[in-house]
């Protein structure tokens, strides 16, 4: 009898504890391998074939682009422990070390290139005919622009037409040395992780389907085409435990936001506010904001309703990108839910002369 009253009761709990997890993908960020004196970007290739026999021995699902294409664009059900691997930039690096331990694994992986250090030969960049390799093999391609800037800021002095036109110019030069190459993209990732929202207009206008970022965060069907999160597993102190909790953290949806657009329309904001839509899932009193330039934030949280509301906040901000990121403790696991959020300084501040066109 006192079994069957454990099972009873044991059983809602485990099937909550299912429900609350739901499926998504975790997209994650690679940089350099084997560059130690990079560290903040690099990790080393032991440790790299080590996350992939974790996520072999686990059964995830590593998907290629196509497959997360069908996802995010056609509404697929989407596979439960899934993984898209994304690498960054040009180094040579990602050839010698990290593509034949992809090889290895058979595993599908994108690889997103700032042309520039291609057509010029710069060192410790990749050649043309590595990233063909690659591309013949079954890697994705996407674009990381032309000159690898920062095209979330504008340059001074430039007006917004001028700063669109930079913006415009320098990524299709990048899509016209791919093509010329063989090579054809319709995903992009922002340098740096900065854009705001002129720069997704113009890398919406140029027909990009997916744009991808460098918000923290997973992926489900509720995510933003124009700014896809990522996990970025970097640096010294990516461990096992650390590449863990990344693995779980699972989306944390919102709404509400305020600000609500991406550029502030002053600095600082009053304060800032949201609703996590379904606060059940989290446990009372580990919910936590926090602001790059502030650290975290003090804030009034309602679980009844899910609101949240920061104090006042008196100074303004001097770093020009910073990001608004939410955490929340599940209810019924160990595991945390994530939102993260890029605010931009007034471009005006950037250095952005005034004209007659307006970020909507």
């Amino acid at each position: 009898m006192i079994f069957l009253l454990i099972l009873f009761l044991w059983k809602p709990i485990c099937g909550d504890e299912i429900e609350s997890r739901p499926n998504y993908v975790s997209v994650l960020l690679y940089h350099r391998f084997g560059e130690s004196k990079y560290p903040s970007t690099n990790i080393s290739p032991e440790l790299f074939r080590q996350q992939l026999e974790f996520l072999r021995q686990e059964n995830y699902t590593i998907l290629s682009m196509d497959q997360f294409k069908d996802l995010v664009l056609n509404n697929a059900p989407y596979p439960k422990k899934s993984v898209l691997i994304t690498i960054d930039d040009a180094y040579s690096s990602i050839y010698d070390h990290a593509f034949p331990i992809l090889k290895e694994f058979n595993f599908p992986f994108t690889l997103f290139v700032d042309v520039r250090p291609l057509s010029s030969g710069a060192i410790g960049a990749m050649t043309w005919k590595m990233l063909k390799e690659m591309n013949e093999w079954g890697a994705t391609i996407g674009n990381h622009t032309y000159a690898h800037a920062r095209i979330g800021r504008p340059k001074p002095n430039q007006t917004r037409v001028e700063y669109r036109e930079w913006i415009k110019s320098d990524i299709l030069l990048a899509q016209k040395k791919l093509n010329a190459n063989g090579i054809y993209t319709d995903v992009i990732a922002y340098p740096y992780g900065e854009y705001n929202e002129l720069v997704i207009d113009v890398v919406h206008e140029l027909g990009f389907k997916l744009m991808f970022a460098q918000d923290e965060g997973a992926v489900d069907d509720n995510v933003d085409l124009t700014r896809i999160p990522r996990l970025p597993i970097v640096g010294k102190n990516m461990d096992e435990t650390r590449f863990k909790y990344k693995l779980n953290l699972s989306p944390l949806h919102v709404s509400n936001l305020v600000p609500s657009a991406i550029e502030m329309k002053r600095n600082p904001p009053l304060y800032f506010s949201l609703r996590i839509v379904n606060p059940a899932r989290s446990r009372p009193g580990v919910v936590n904001a926090f602001f790059s330039e502030v650290g975290q934030l003090d804030i009034d949280y309602d679980r009844a309703t899910g609101n949240i509301k920061s104090v006042d906040i008196d100074s303004s901000f001097l770093r020009t990108m910073n990001r608004l990121i939410i955490t929340a403790r599940e209810k019924n696991s160990r595991h945390f839910s994530m939102f993260s959020r890029l605010y931009v300084r007034p471009l005006v501040e950037l250095g952005l002369l005034p004209d007659s066109t307006k970020i909507e």
